[in-house]
């Protein structure tokens, strides 16, 4: 009897973790309002979300330090809630590296950190990126600019998203460059 069960859970077990990434339940699952939101995400084509760059600009510089902050645009094209691990970038201003910034965390395993940001589907969320800057005294004309907010913005980064239900995770991500 103990046999038994034991097989059943790890039958369970493998079919939730085999069929989500087999793509069986997509030709499976049809498409319905009622069906349970792990189910419809299981068997939904995870497009990409879209990431555009709002604006940057310094919100304060000094003669030791400067802080730029970039307000992003992030679309979820989908008819399923996707969750949002992070962007990365990076900053270039007049084609000279200055800096890297960060929202949020890349998840490891399961739901772990609660760093994430969950975008509702066809729906547009709006962050903000913070970097600080230190003044090294190796660009002067850099820093110049910076205080005169005469910049040339290049901003050059990454969103990691996911699906990730109980039943699914569609971990994707897609790569921006924007200049302004």
């Amino acid at each position: 009897m103990v046999g038994v069960a034991a097989g059943v859970l790890v039958a369970i077990t493998v079919l939730v973790a085999l069929l989500p990434s087999s793509g069986f339940l997509k030709n499976y699952v049809q498409e319905n309002s009622q069906v349970p939101g792990g189910l419809k995400a299981a068997s939904t084509e995870i497009k990409p979300v879209v990431v555009t760059i709002n604006r940057t600009s310094v919100l304060s510089a000094t003669d030791k330090e400067a802080v730029i902050i970039t307000k992003f645009d992030v679309l979820n094209p989908n008819d399923v809630t996707v969750i949002l691990e992070a962007i990365t970038y990076d900053l270039y201003e007049n084609g000279v590296l200055i800096g890297h910034g960060q929202i949020g965390e890349r998840l490891e395993g399961a739901l772990e950190s609660s760093n994430y940001y969950t975008l509702v589907e066809h729906y547009t969320n709006q962050l903000d990126g913070k970097v600080t800057i230190e003044n090294t005294g190796n660009n002067p004309e850099l820093w110049s600019a910076l205080q005169k907010i005469d910049t040339k913005w290049n901003i050059v980064g990454q969103a990691f998203y996911n699906t990730n239900t109980v039943l699914s995770g569609q971990p994707g991500s897609v790569g921006f460059n924007s200049t302004q």
